[in-house]
């Protein structure tokens, strides 16, 4: 609901990292799924747009980004927003305790329920 996805960034906001017995928060998924969902794969067709030993196999790549300039444009702005998410992802794992976070990578974590 609404008011449950406004909760969650309230408590990101204020630093609170529990998820009340789920394994992902749901800013976490929303986060993953844009980055493997869509900035991965928007990196991966551009790249192949803009490359040009590419274009005579699928000639159809580079018209759906509208040329090679817009897909080198589109690749740029995909690069930057996974660059944005490295750099947040970081400073969340280092605010939350990177000892702890080590810790739950190596082991799975416990369960909070």
């Amino acid at each position: 609901t609404a008011r449950a996805i406004w909760a969650d960034i309230v408590k990101h906001a204020k630093l609170d990292f529990t998820h009340q017995g789920a394994k992902y928060s749901f800013l976490q998924k929303l986060t993953y799924g844009i980055v493997l969902g869509i900035l991965l794969p928007v990196m991966i067709f551009t790249g192949l747009a803009i490359s040009p030993g590419f274009e005579p196999a699928a000639p159809w790549l580079v018209d759906i980004f509208g040329g090679r300039q817009s897909a080198r444009s589109i690749h740029f702005l995909a690069a930057w927003g996974l660059f944005a998410f490295f750099v947040v992802h970081i400073v969340l794992v280092l605010l939350s305790g990177p000892i702890k976070q080590m810790g739950d990578m190596i082991t799975g974590g416990i369960d909070e329920t």
